[in-house]
């Protein structure tokens, strides 16, 4: 409500001050960044002169709202230590106490802190990760310590404000802060590649507590939605392994369970892990790695990647990006059976939520894996809420009461006595898996509330308002 009512008054102060005529002509021209593509770049993939125009304008909007400029100019993330070569996962490598918000985008009454730590990559390799700590103004319960919840965006990030009372430690997972390893070679983003997600999300909760001991709990929640939802389901099943201290459970929202059933299911072309010894061009076409390498010579986010992707395809929509049979090939197959979800062991509670009409992930998909989960290991104990008639990022905040109580009940339980923080992988107790689906007794009918979210901060093509 305190977000919405900021934003109305600084629209009605900046009306007071300019004609309403003013107001609905487009401005893509006042951005604090000069970014053109070169011709090369346009016609490596045929793109028509809106396309390049859009995109140029999409990436100078992303860079004016860059709180600290490009991160490859900022030494935070940059001036790694020493012993970020050899320094364990779950070390923290760097600490910024206190960071000034004054070029940042935060709800009032939050503090911000930043940190590097140690995490792994999917295959086993030590990788700096950058986080950030959103600390509340008033700990839950007005305890000393906050409880702390780990906290994964999905692929276009979801709003973590609405965790009141509680301090949020959120990895950028591997690759999306810190852009090169200590000895100068990239780190690659492991997208959709959930374990190694979940090495960043658990490992980020262990550094922030050795950074703040005194003000975090030493228990803490995963929570995480979307790509974020897998990585949060995986730190589960990665828990069985690692065994990171305080752990009281996972809420996984929407999450990605299987890539290969996804991309066959859905035809998204999901941009999978590149593998370092795998050839580029056994899994994309000429086409597909002009794309690529666009993509990653702008260095634009998820709206810039989708103009360009949509440009790319508008340019010549018969032309394949990704090869065919790639979706059953060695690569596609080994990287599913590294990275799928469900149907394993993991550390439970677990809490997992999905709507009926998420147009991006299938709820089917989520509920082939809870049932899988649940045939083979019934004694774990894992909550399925399904929530009918909402879409992707919507279930979230139709389920919010829900997960928001299930959280609460973690640390409540916790600190009675009855918390999982201190049971080893065979002490699991014996509990079962509930599935319950929502929305068939709301206030109003359910074809009368709003499914998707029908907003976000972006540039609008073509001047639109």
């Amino acid at each position: 409500m305190f977000t919405f009512f900021g934003v109305l008054i600084s629209v009605v102060s900046t009306l007071a001050y300019v004609t309403a005529a003013e107001c609905l002509q487009p401005h893509d021209n006042t951005w604090n960044s000069s970014f053109t593509l070169t011709e090369d770049q346009i016609n490596s993939l045929g793109l028509s002169n809106e396309t390049a125009h859009n995109l140029e304008v999409v990436i100078r909007f992303e860079q004016t709202n860059w709180a600290t400029g490009s991160v490859i100019n900022d030494p935070f993330y940059m001036d790694l230590p020493a012993n970020a070569t050899t320094a364990p996962a779950g070390s923290l490598l760097k600490l910024e106490a206190f960071t000034n918000t004054s070029t940042y985008t935060i709800a009032p009454s939050l503090a911000l802190s930043r940190s590097i730590y140690q995490s792994k990559t999917l295959n086993g390799t030590i990788v700096p990760v950058s986080a950030y700590i959103l600390w509340p103004y008033h700990a839950l319960g007005g305890a000393k310590a906050a409880p702390l919840v780990s906290w994964g965006h999905g692929t276009a990030g979801l709003v973590a404000e609405s965790l009141a009372g509680y301090a949020v430690v959120a990895t950028d997972y591997a690759g999306l802060g810190v852009p090169f390893y200590p000895y100068g070679s990239r780190i690659t983003h492991q997208y959709v590649a959930s374990p190694a997600g979940g090495n960043d999300i658990l490992y980020a909760a262990q550094a922030a507590r050795s950074a703040f001991p005194d003000q975090l709990t030493e228990e803490f929640v995963v929570y995480e939605h979307s790509q974020g939802g897998g990585t949060a389901w995986a730190a589960a099943q990665q828990q069985i392994e690692l065994q990171i201290p305080g752990y009281l459970g996972t809420i996984a929202g929407s999450p990605v369970t299987n890539t290969t059933m996804l991309v066959k299911t859905t035809g998204q072309a999901l941009a999978m892990i590149i593998w370092p010894d795998m050839n580029i061009a056994e899994m994309l076409t000429t086409r597909g790695q002009a794309l690529l390498t666009l993509v990653e010579e702008i260095q634009g986010c998820s709206v810039a990647v989708n103009t360009a992707l949509s440009g790319t395809l508008e340019a010549d929509p018969t032309a394949a990006l990704m090869k065919d049979g790639f979706v059953d090939s060695y690569w596609a197959s080994s990287f599913a059976n590294l990275t799928t979800v469900g149907g394993q062991h993991f550390v439970g509670p677990m809490l997992v939520f999905h709507g009926t009409n998420d147009t991006i992930l299938p709820e089917a998909l989520t509920a082939l894996s809870f049932k899988q989960t649940c045939a083979s290991f019934p004694e774990r104990e894992l909550r399925y809420v399904v929530a009918q008639g909402v879409d992707h990022v919507a279930t979230s905040y139709a389920t919010q009461q829900i997960w928001l109580k299930w959280l609460e009940d973690r640390f409540i339980s916790k600190n009675k006595g009855g918390g999982h923080a201190a049971r080893s992988t065979e002490e699991f107790g014996a509990s079962s898996c509930t599935i319950e689906t929502i929305g068939d007794d709301t206030v109003r009918p359910l074809d009368n509330y709003q499914s998707a979210l029908n907003w976000h901060l972006s540039y609008a093509p073509n001047g639109l308002l």
